[in-house]
């Protein structure tokens, strides 16, 4: 016979019933024993817990681990939570999957926050790492702290902001893309963060690596590139390796399915045996194979199946969907349909879009749909637009796509790949430079997983390398050594006509490393261009930039010869229009000068460099505050050709003249020109040594220069403190001079320098 069971109500009470007459007999019997109020209360729960909690505790694991089974099994009962696109739930935005793992990181981002460091951190790593994800958790973890993600082409508005002290006591500022932000933009927002006495804020970029897009950043900014410098070292970045912690793949794929089975309301695949990995397999290949397996495709252990290939086929499922919803007719065949459904995505994510006009373009550029008409375009559009809803689209007219990036770059290059060479001429053809500089970047992140991208981008440079090196001007720090080479190489033998190529030289930044190539092709195409033969003042020009990128490539016989060449042109110009020609007469020869001591002929060098002083001191002495800080340049190279051609008496004199003369602008504007006193300063100081000068005045020029570099490094120390100790060297050997070996040791010492 079976357990004896109370009915109804009394089925109820009887448990709690029992339960308070235990309580009760214990409180009694301890109250009799002449307990404290305190020692009662105790007794009785201890009382109950030992009388019942075996039971209790039992019933209730009993209980909970029967819940999760009848959940689990109604999961099969129930129609999967499919969300409309497969591949939103592998967005970091949408946290499907928990964060774990990057603990050095988050202690190393934390204090940074917590101390008086600099401003500034980078994080860079390859697409699918992570780096959004950690962001976004660390930030989430931050208790009492604000924080601005700033959008796409605000970053000068923020910086604004920030200038103007409008910010929270402690404000964490994020800037996804960095690499891809507006150069002056960017450095504007390190400036202003950068900035002391603002209160605590911190800027954390996010990018794909480091290269010549960070450290020469300053350049966008040349007002205040001190700073930028300071802040755009390699100790402010971070390199995400692969692998987040020490869990094996398995164990990653595991979690993962785990989570996305949840959110589709299905069971994880039981004995799920993932394929072979290489420990450093990004987290998002090994996000996209556990989604995968959840939604029961097979990834094969033997490494052959592409995970983001097949995550791409479900998602077909979603776009014929959204094309029956907007009443858009895809071709009958599954097949077929598909195959347009990726090109279209893939142009897409490879071009993106502004406006229902470049939409429309991008459509036009699929071979199926280049003769369509409008009200088929127009289909289309309201189809793409359907599919990715940018952020704030309504207002911007942005389109947006696919993401996680990863996966967009592997659909760009595919729908690029099974396109023919006509076809893919007639997708770059007559493109704006925003998609053009779109289109590279894509493909030039695509390389880091599509080795084939490769072919892809030298068949987008051929189709107009004019129109395309103008993409490549504001990429090519992004990607070191990948398109200027290229581009040079095309421009040398490319069909185009000279404004063309003189519109395009003035955009190539100088001094580059990455597009020095670039601008020497075509200074070169400019100047063997029939309209600019004879002496006219745009040979002129070009025979000076020539020179220049010359000896930017190290070619420095070659510059000399035309930087002489330009020199005699313009004494030519010069001779029938003073006025006119002088200040480009001035500028040659103050650049032959620089010529002439590269080729170590140094007294004609000292003779080009007192004619570029006389001729810029008449061009002051007519308009002073225009010419002026050429004229502290002059002397001050001046200066420095007098010491190394032994004549330091003259070269003490023409120093000290440089001081004067950038005293005068520093007086004007500080921030400027401070770094100039404070070198003249220190050379004057040197010379004044060199000479056996007065060492009062050493002392004196030696004293202002420390003092100023101080200055410099307290705001910008890894700019300014080899300068600076520098010019403390020099103190401490006016000392030594000067009969005061104490004050000279209280300045090495000071300053960390090692007595020579």
């Amino acid at each position: 016979m079976g357990a004896r069971r109370w009915p109804g109500a009394v089925g109820r009470w009887v448990p709690a019933g029992l339960v308070v007459g235990v309580a009760g007999l214990a409180g009694w019997a301890l109250l009799a024993d002449a307990k404290t109020g305190w020692a009662v209360g105790t007794g009785v729960v201890a009382a109950v817990a030992g009388a019942f909690s075996p039971s209790v505790v039992d019933r209730w694991r009993a209980r909970r681990q029967d819940g999760i089974e009848r959940r689990r099994a109604l999961s099969d009962h129930l129609v999967a939570d499919l969300p409309a696109s497969v591949t939103w739930l592998l967005r970091a935005d949408q946290e499907v999957v928990a964060f774990f793992g990057r603990g050095w990181v988050l202690r190393q981002l934390s204090t940074w926050c917590d101390d008086d460091a600099d401003a500034v951190r980078l994080i860079t790593a390859p697409g699918g790492y992570g780096k959004t994800r950690l962001a976004r958790h660390f930030v989430a973890r931050l208790s009492g702290w604000g924080h601005w993600p700033v959008a796409v082409g605000s970053e000068s508005a923020v910086a604004a902001v920030v200038t103007a002290g409008e910010v929270p006591d402690r404000l964490v500022i994020t800037v996804d893309y960095a690499d891809s932000r507006p150069a002056a933009g960017l450095a504007q927002l390190l400036y202003a963060a950068g900035r002391p006495g603002r209160g605590r804020v911190r800027l954390l970029l996010l990018a794909r690596a480091a290269g010549p897009w960070w450290t020469d950043l300053s350049e966008a900014y040349p007002g205040q590139g001190a700073l930028v410098d300071a802040l755009t070292t390699d100790s402010h970045v971070i390199d995400l390796p692969a692998r987040a912690d020490e869990r094996p793949p398995q164990q990653i794929i595991d979690s993962a399915m785990t989570a996305f089975a949840q959110r589709l309301h299905r069971r994880p695949p039981a004995n799920y045996r993932p394929g072979r990995h290489d420990p450093d397999t990004t987290l998002l290949r090994l996000h996209t194979e556990a989604l995968l397996a959840v939604l029961g495709t097979p990834t094969g252990r033997d490494g052959t199946v592409n995970v983001l290939d097949e995550v791409l086929k479900h998602e077909c499922r979603y776009w014929r969907g959204r094309a029956r919803r907007v009443m858009l007719a895809l071709p009958d065949d599954p097949r077929r349909a598909d195959l347009l459904c990726r090109r279209l995505v893939g142009l897409a994510a490879l071009l993106g879009a502004d406006d229902d006009a470049e939409v429309a373009g991008i459509i036009r550029r699929v071979p199926d749909l280049a003769d369509a008409d409008r009200a088929t375009v127009d289909t289309y559009v309201a189809w793409l637009r359907t599919l990715y809803p940018a952020e704030g689209s309504e207002r911007t007219g942005r389109l947006g796509t696919l993401q996680p990036d990863l996966l967009a770059e592997y659909l760009a290059v595919d729908a690029l790949a099974g396109l023919t060479p006509q076809h893919r001429t007639a997708v770059f053809t007559g493109l704006a430079t925003a998609r053009a500089v779109r289109a590279l970047t894509v493909l030039g992140r695509a390389t880091a997983h599509r080795p084939d991208a490769q072919q892809l981008i030298d068949a987008a440079l051929a189709v107009d390398p004019v129109m395309m090196t103008g993409a490549v001007v504001e990429i090519a720090t992004r990607f070191p050594g990948m398109f200027a080479a290229r581009c040079a190489r095309l421009l040398a033998t490319a069909e185009t006509d000279l404004v063309r190529l003189i519109g395009l030289a003035e955009r190539v930044p100088h001094p580059s490393l990455e597009l020095g190539c670039v601008g020497l092709v075509l200074a070169g195409r400019i100047l063997d261009h029939p309209d600019l033969a004879g002496s006219s003042p745009d040979r002129g020009t070009w025979l000076t930039w020539y020179a220049v990128r010359l000896a930017e490539a190290g070619r420095r016989p070659e510059a000399l010869e035309a930087s002489a060449e330009a020199v005699t042109l313009r004494r030519e110009l010069a001779a029938g229009n003073r006025d006119a020609y002088l200040p480009d007469l001035a500028m040659s020869v103050n650049n032959h000068a620089v010529r002439l001591a590269e080729a170590g002929r140094r007294p004609e060098a000292l003779e080009a460099s007192a004619e570029a002083v006389t001729l810029r001191r008449e061009l002051a002495a007519g308009n002073r505050d225009a010419y002026l800080p050429d004229l502290a340049g002059s002397v001050n190279n001046h200066a420095v050709a007098l010491a190394e051609a032994g004549r330091r008496p003259e070269a003490l004199e023409a120093s000290a003249e440089a001081v004067t003369l950038y005293r005068e602008l520093a007086a004007g504007n500080r921030d400027a020109y401070l770094p100039n006193l404070a070198m003249s300063l220190w050379m004057t100081g040197r010379v004044c040594l060199e000479v056996s000068g007065p060492l009062d005045r050493a002392a004196a020029a030696s004293s202002e220069a420390v003092r100023l570099f101080v200055e410099l490094a307290a705001v910008e120390p890894d700019a300014f403190t080899g300068r600076l100790r520098a010019a403390a060297g020099v103190l401490a050997d006016v000392h030594d001079a000067r009969g005061a070996p104490e004050e000279a040791v209280e300045v090495r010492t000071r300053y960390g320098i090692e007595e020579q």
